[in-house]
């Protein structure tokens, strides 16, 4: 295995950068934007990167800054220079460049004196005029509450949270939340009110409002921010509701979890043992009541690999299209032609789905690769693969990720220099390659955090995410509802969800691999620092 290994790392160093007409033929896909990005990269003719530009799935700064390097179309570098203007650079030399500068973050961050010449300069442009102006007054949040829904969520949301609380921290009116609630953009809103402790005013503005127009994730912030205050009776009202408007199975066990904290007395938590979601809720329901907790499969395979390129994330894309449509007995059929060692991975995401996501599939793939690990380490490394990929070695994410562990570009550049190798993107789509940079990478880590949650909240959101979440925003610390409200109230949303989703991997590979440890020991240790991380010492 290491002898194919390398020779597959040495061919990938041999072969010529993607061409122009490779990329035609690549489907339309995240993918294709990835060797798009590379491929503006290289040494190629203005119209060669306009060839390749105009076929991207989704346009980002990242690849419009290549592309305005090899264009010679009008607008694009200027564009791209304009973007990248931090706040002392602003004014910029024309008005149409600070209005592509301009957001209301870096505004904060412009003098008084400098903020009225912007305003000046940006007359012509009333959509910006209009926020940058409230933001410029003497009473910001007295202006705000007057102006149209447009820009009180551009400046709300988008203001930063030292600027937000020392301007904005002021109870709501009761008629703007009204009209504010039925808005996409309140989501985001309710979100950075209930998340941020020092927005006390606010938050209490939120007790009791009407949440009829609001999304389950808006409810169910309400009702965090109702037991903060101590008004369990409103938290449990909110928490009905948001059950009711619940898609996910997730989502509905964690209101069941949070209805069984409130009133004990009721069957909530038996409903929620009964899940056939696997959570770090339902295994905290199984384990209190003593019930299996939903359907785990372990499969292994001997013997030859599949007739499958791992490394070729098209190949999987055409898989994953294939997918689409397919009924139970077809899907089983399919995974049987992945059920080989190295596309381990590939068969248990396909039986998931066959399974209707009833049975949870936890493989242990590649184990050459972390055999020297302590079973608490391979238990890290799979929970998070497992929640990244679903061990699928050739992923790539809409933000250039790559592989089994989701490694980004100038992540795997880092790496490559401390580990003393050659930078190679496409050697990420090894697996054990793959595996060897997350290793160091967590190894980094462990320097500074213990606890499986923590880790997992740096390893998707940055260890600067993590230490100011436990150092600035007062959480997972002892109280009542602790840490399971901590949990709950983490402000990055994907991290917060994140976070559950591989601690409850965790807890499951930590049985798998012989070492089991209950929920409640490894939440509980969450609220003592000394257990946990470095930061807080």
């Amino acid at each position: 295995m290491m002898r194919f290994t390398a020779l597959l790392l040495f061919a990938a160093l041999l072969l010529p950068a993607v061409t122009l007409k490779e990329i035609e033929k690549m489907p339309r896909s995240y993918a294709k934007d990835f060797y798009i990005w590379r491929f503006l990269d290289n040494n190629i003719t203005a119209e060669e990167a306009g060839r390749a530009f105009y076929q991207v799935k989704s346009v980002n700064w990242k690849i419009i800054g290549r592309f305005a390097k090899k264009t010679d179309q009008p607008g694009f570098k200027e564009a791209y220079e304009c973007y990248r203007l931090k706040p002392e650079q602003l004014p910029a030399k024309t008005a149409e460049c600070s209005v592509i500068a301009l957001t209301p973050y870096k505004f904060t961050k412009i003098p008084k004196l400098r903020r009225y010449r912007l305003l000046e300069q940006i007359s012509d442009f009333p959509q910006e005029l209009r926020w940058a102006g409230v933001m410029a007054s003497k009473e910001p949040f007295f202006e705000l509450v007057k102006s149209d829904e447009e820009t009180f969520f551009k400046v709300f949301n988008n203001c930063g949270p030292i600027w937000r609380k020392k301007y904005l921290n002021h109870p709501l009116p009761p008629q703007l939340i009204k009209r504010l609630a039925s808005k996409k953009a309140f989501t985001h809103t309710v979100k950075l009110i209930v998340t941020d402790k020092k927005l006390d005013r606010l938050q209490r503005s939120l007790l009791g409002m009407d949440a009829k127009d609001l999304s389950h994730q808006s409810t169910f912030f309400l009702a965090m921010n109702a037991l903060r205050h101590g008004r369990k009776t409103v938290a449990a009202h909110y928490l009905l509701l948001a059950y009711k408007k619940a898609y996910y199975r997730f989502d509905k066990d964690k209101v069941l979890f949070w209805l069984a904290r409130l009133h004990p007395e009721k069957d909530y938590l038996k409903r929620l043992s009964e899940s056939f979601d696997l959570n770090i809720y339902s295994l905290y329901a199984a384990e209190k009541l003593k019930k299996r907790p939903p359907r785990i499969a372990v499969p292994e395979f001997s013997g030859q690999n599949a007739d499958f390129n791992i490394s070729d994330p098209f190949a999987w894309l055409a898989i994953l299209r294939e997918i689409k449509g397919k009924k139970r007995d077809e899907l089983i059929d399919l995974a049987k032609s992945f059920a080989a060692p190295e596309t381990l991975g590939h068969y248990c995401f396909i039986m998931e789905r066959a399974s209707r996501y009833r049975a949870h599939y936890f493989p242990l793939p590649y184990k050459s690769a972390y055999k020297s690990l302590s079973v608490d380490e391979k238990a890290m490394l799979l929970a998070l693969a497992r929640q990244e990929s679903r061990f699928i070695p050739s992923s790539i994410s809409p933000s250039y990720a790559l592989g089994m562990m989701q490694i980004m570009p100038f992540l795997v550049k880092a790496l490559a220099k401390e580990i003393k190798e050659p930078l190679n993107l496409d050697s990420m789509f090894d697996p054990n390659k793959n595996i060897e940079y997350a290793l160091k990478h967590l190894e980094y880590l462990r320097r500074y955090l213990m606890h499986p949650l923590f880790i997992a909240y740096a390893y998707n959101g940055g260890i600067g995410f993590t230490k100011r979440a436990l150092t600035q925003r007062g959480l997972f610390l002892k109280g009542r509802y602790e840490p399971w409200l901590s949990m709950e109230l983490i402000h990055y949303d994907e991290s917060r969800r994140y976070g559950k989703k591989v601690l409850a991997n965790y807890l499951v590979y930590k049985k798998i691999l012989g070492d089991p440890t209950s929920v409640a020991s490894v939440v509980e240790t969450l609220t003592q620092p000394d257990r946990t991380d470095r930061f807080r010492k």
